[in-house]
């Protein structure tokens, strides 16, 4: 069963764009219970350890490199939205991240060529993909073995029922790796294939996020010009097109939670922050402010009724507590150079906002006083304050963790021969499951119509 993390389309100056409406409205309760939720990655549908094998750390500063499948969806008849992403488009996104990356000192590297990385499929139930349609989208993801798998859809279903709109958010889907040519996939149509795969939109300038205030007589906002070629004007906030998306999703696959609590960003009122923190804090915490810190093994792991944060590694020690970017902007406030202003509502709680920090005034028995200082520059939050954005030293230590040891990511290196080197470090004895994929070298190409064969299937 596919372990899916959503991430919420949001207005105009938040973070996914202007005409896209929010996916999961929900009702909350007054508050929301900490819970110990057990990191459960996929049954390890085609990794075995082996106990005799003894690994050695990874050095930190080996490179691993992580090659990314691209497919581009549209409907069985070949329909689409105007704007599909182009090749140009889709290197920018995964630019940004290799960006992102480097910056932080990671040694991770996305790899993509379009000539043997990018598949163009038609599947009208899978261009309209959401969490109710994972079976099919696992079922594709599994024809491209050894490959982080990327979806680009352009739709999404509306909550009244029966139509669709333009989409502009994501997620990622954890399946266990039973890919095309392991013996219980040997052809790709059988119903045990199965791979995970990050979710985007495919209408590149559909996707865009909200930054600060438009200031009088100031054409550009805290990044500058926007320079992805949309062509995107300003109304009320500075916009930009959401150049970290791919790397906020990736970070996602590669195990990441996000830097605020839980699956989605609802902490949107003082009444909410203050009722989160009178909520029962899970075993071995105590209450206090971290308690909004969402990757942490000191914060909550979150349960909200589903399953959806099994599959994040809550081991990062580093980023900053952080209540989510609602909390600003629901407030009509600026996203990066937040206006000094102080917002109350019927519960008694109240939070003072100035440019980078926050402090929040609450009960909890008696008076509670909380500050914050979000890390508004991190790619696992909702902010986009920071071009390129960054990780964390504990990320990039949980992610390269997460692709040599876990079973259902360390395929994207046992995989691949040409990762020879890690052989060493990473137990890749499989058994019979293990299936080493055809890697075509540099300059040669997959046979005729290799990647287009797989729109027959679906």
């Amino acid at each position: 069963m596919a372990i899916e993390h959503t991430e919420p389309l949001v207005r105009a100056f938040t973070r996914f764009g202007a005409t896209i409406r929010r996916v999961r409205p929900r009702a909350l309760a007054a508050w929301v219970a900490l819970a110990c939720a057990a990191l459960a990655f996929g049954a390890p549908g085609s990794a075995q350890y082996n106990p005799q094998f003894v690994v050695q750390p990874v050095p930190p500063d080996l490179e691993i490199r992580v090659r990314a499948e691209a497919v581009i969806l549209s409907d069985n008849d070949g329909g689409n939205p105007p704007g599909v992403i182009t090749v140009p488009q889709l290197r920018a996104w995964i630019g940004m991240m290799n960006a992102s990356l480097r910056n932080a000192g990671a040694h991770i590297v996305i790899s993509f060529n379009p000539r043997t990385d990018l598949a163009r499929v038609r599947n009208t139930t899978i261009n309209r993909l959401s969490h109710d349609s994972n079976g099919p989208a696992a079922k594709l993801a599994s024809h491209y073995p050894g490959k982080m798998v990327v979806l680009l859809r352009a739709y999404e279903l509306t909550s009244s029922g029966g139509g669709v709109s333009v989409t502009g958010n994501g997620y990622t889907a954890y399946n266990p790796y039973v890919p095309v040519g392991s013996p219980d996939c040997k052809t790709g149509i059988e119903g045990a294939c199965s791979a995970s795969y990050s979710v985007l939109p495919s209408i590149y300038c559909a996707t865009t996020v909200g930054t600060d205030l438009v200031k009088p007589g100031r054409k550009f906002g805290p990044l500058g010009p926007d320079t992805s070629g949309c062509g995107i004007t300003n109304d009320n906030f500075y916009e930009y097109q959401n150049f970290e998306q791919f790397a906020h999703e990736s970070g996602h696959y590669f195990g990441l939670p996000h830097t605020f609590p839980g699956t989605y960003d609802f902490l949107g009122t003082p009444a909410l922050l203050q009722s989160w923190y009178r909520g029962t804090p899970r075993s071995g915490t105590t209450r206090s402010i971290h308690i909004y810190d969402g990757d942490s093994p000191n914060g909550p792991l979150v349960t909200d009724g589903t399953n959806l944060t099994s599959g994040w590694t809550f081991t990062i020690p580093d980023t900053r507590p952080d209540a989510g970017s609602h909390l600003i902007t629901n407030n009509g406030l600026s996203l990066c150079n937040t206006e000094k202003k102080t917002i109350t509502d019927s519960s008694g709680a109240s939070i003072a906002f100035q440019r980078t920090r926050y402090t929040l005034h609450a009960r909890s028995g008696g008076p509670v006083t909380l500050h914050f200082t979000p890390d508004k520059g991190n790619v696992m939050s909702y902010f986009l304050c920071k071009r390129p954005m960054t990780y964390s030293p504990g990320q990039v230590a949980t992610m390269r963790s997460n692709i040599v040891n876990d079973p259902q990511r360390n395929y994207l290196l046992c995989d691949d021969p040409r990762d020879a080197v890690f052989k060493k470090y990473i137990n890749c004895a499989t058994g019979a499951r293990r299936v080493f994929h055809v890697v075509f070298p540099p300059g040669q190409s997959p046979p005729p119509g290799g990647h287009d064969a797989y729109s027959h299937y679906y």
